[in-house]
Parts: C-alpha cells; sequence; structure tokens
C-alpha cells in the first residue's frame, strides 16, 4: 500500500510539472508595479495586466479590465511586405507560429524565451525584472538569428489596449516619440493584430498616426508601436529596452521614464463623467516607453539624473589631488 501511495505521488507530481511547464506564468511585483506575464512574455494574467500600488496598498488596473488586448509580434521584411511573423495577444491572435523554449521567475523576475515555428529562424526573449525606479519595470527584448542565413528586415510590434481604473472604457492618451529612427508607425488603436505592420489603415482611433498627439475626447484607446531593425545576420542579436510603469499623477510618471532615458512613449489616464478621472491626475496614470529604438532621450521628458559610479569619485578624488600637488610644487619653486 505505501509502494502504491509513492507512485501515485510521484504521478501526481509529474503531472503537475508537466501542467506547469505546458502553461508557465508568473505574476511578479517590485512593490509599486504588479504584472501578469504569461509564459510567450505578454501580458495579463488572471486578471493582472498592469497595475499600480498606491500608498494605501491598493491597486489600479490598466490592461485586464476589458479586452485582453496586450501583445507582442516580430517577423521578417522584404520589399516593405512582412513574409513571416509570430507573436502572443490573448484576445485578438492568440499564440501565433511560437515555440516555448524557456520559462523561469522569482516573484520580481520573469524570462520567457520563444522561436518562431516557421518562416525566420527568429528567436525572441523578453526579460522582465525591476528598475532602477521604483514606478517602472524594465523588459530587455532580445532578438536573435540562429539561422545560417540572413533576414533582410526584422520588425517588431509592441501593442495594447488601455482599460485604466476606474473607467476602463474611456481614456485619454498620449503618444510621443515619432522621429525615432526605427519607430515605423504607432497609434492610440490598442484593438490591431499583434502581426507587425497589419492594420495601420485602421490606427485612426483618436484620428492620428505616426505622430505625436494627445487626444483631446475620451474614448476606449490603446497604444502601438512598430519597429524595423533592419538586416540581422546569421547569429547576430538585436536589443532594446521596453519600460512599463504608473504613478499617481502625470508628472511622475514623466519623471520615471526620463529617469531612464526613454525615446518613445506612450502615457493614458482614465476620462470620462468619473470625479475621480477629473484632469491628468486622476487616481493612476499609466504609460510604457522604449529604449534602444534609435531616438534620443524624449525631450517631453524630465532629463536623467545621472549619478557617477563609486569609481568615478575615486578618480575625481585622484585628480583634485594630483591638481593640489602641482599646485604646492609650483608654489614652492
Amino acid at each position: 500500500m505505501m509502494f502504491l501511495r509513492t507512485r501515485l505521488a510521484v504521478a501526481t507530481a509529474a503531472l503537475a510539472a508537466m501542467s506547469a511547464s505546458a502553461d508557465a506564468q508568473a505574476i511578479i511585483t517590485n512593490g509599486v508595479i504588479r504584472l501578469g506575464v504569461r509564459e510567450q512574455g505578454h501580458l495579463n494574467l488572471d486578471g493582472v495586466g498592469l497595475r499600480f500600488i498606491d500608498r494605501s496598498g491598493f491597486e489600479y488596473e490598466s490592461t485586464a479590465g476589458g479586452c485582453q488586448c496586450e501583445g507582442w509580434g516580430v517577423g521578417s521584411r522584404v520589399g516593405g511586405i512582412v513574409t513571416s511573423w509570430g507573436g502572443a495577444n490573448e484576445d485578438v491572435d492568440g499564440r501565433t507560429n511560437l515555440t516555448n523554449v524557456a520559462f523561469t521567475s522569482t516573484a520580481s523576475t520573469a524570462i520567457s524565451t520563444v522561436r518562431l515555428t516557421t518562416g525566420a529562424t527568429l528567436t525572441i526573449t523578453h526579460e522582465y525584472k525591476p528598475s532602477s525606479v521604483p514606478n517602472l519595470f524594465e523588459v530587455n527584448v532580445t532578438i536573435s538569428n540562429t539561422g545560417s542565413d540572413a533576414i533582410n528586415d526584422v520588425v517588431y510590434r509592441r501593442v495594447m489596449d488601455w482599460d485604466i481604473d476606474p473607467t476602463p472604457f474611456a481614456e485619454n492618451v498620449r503618444i510621443s516619440g515619432w522621429g525615432a529612427t526605427n519607430l515605423i508607425g504607432s497609434g492610440s488603436n490598442g484593438f490591431l493584430s499583434a502581426e507587425p505592420l497589419s492594420g495601420l489603415n485602421a490606427c485612426l482611433i483618436g484620428g492620428i498616426c505616426n505622430a505625436d498627439f494627445e487626444t483631446t475626447e475620451s474614448d476606449d484607446r490603446g497604444a502601438f508601436f512598430d519597429f524595423s531593425f533592419g538586416m540581422l545576420g546569421a547569429g547576430q542579436t538585436r536589443s532594446f529596452q521596453t519600460f512599463y510603469g504608473a504613478a499617481d499623477n502625470l508628472a511622475g510618471l514623466l519623471t520615471a521614464l526620463g529617469a531612464v532615458g526613454a525615446e518613445v512613449y506612450s502615457a493614458a489616464w482614465c476620462a470620462g463623467d468619473n470625479p475621480a478621472c477629473a484632469g491628468i491626475s486622476g487616481p493612476a496614470v499609466f504609460g510604457y516607453g522604449f529604449k534602444g529604438v534609435g531616438g534620443v532621450p524624449n525631450p517631453d521628458l524630465p532629463p536623467s539624473t545621472v549619478v557617477p559610479e563609486p569609481s568615478t569619485y575615486v578618480m575625481l578624488a585622484a585628480g583634485l589631488l594630483g591638481l593640489a600637488g602641482v599646485r604646492r610644487r609650483r608654489t614652492m619653486a
């Protein structure tokens, strides 16, 4: 009987491990921001997408309150046309042309690695970790060409539908950073497919695409950004950073994005008739931004305050001592 129970326990554990590996996922936090990360690297898990935890401990949600429309896609482009792609967006495309490679997580980190099942030989890693700024999570995105042939043009899209508490279907949105070298498309339509460059003719929710703008009338809005990174040779990689975050007002969010040197970003806040959404403070302002996409630190954002490394202070002190020595010798002479 004991042997049977042991065998049963082992079998149960094995089934649990198989189930966990079949759909690994994690809800992670740094104490200010909470993210629900799925195995393929997109958000919205068990009602948690991108959340802000205010000073009282209350949590405001921004992406999981309506359409589970947050995701990414990557592909190859020839002659301006995407010839193969894969990606994940829970409510729009599901998980398209992806094979899971690995997923690991801790209480505050998650790393997803997948590859395109067919077509371009691309492997994509999304590494979520706390940023140096408490109001942001950093995502290091690495796209690798694991094949033996160069890929003509690698394109990447990140898209989300903002659903911000307490008015999940009425937001105002700001898009900024147009002019970054790698940015080839942007707008406030959060319901697009994760396929890069798709649906651009339908991006006119809010009336403007491919420009810096801020909406003036609340609607169910989102944000998407398309990037082109050019040729990726065999064995080469391309990396950039995404930042997800929130603050209790717009100035706080912009300060956080400025501190990390974001080049392109979307900010969004609740709107509509709810008194809590008056102006641009609201109970919470959310945003996501990009760095390493061919731009410069966004002029809309407060400049980053760079603190010298300890070694810099040592070098500075040594230099000052050297100067003092030179002056002393000159005085004695």
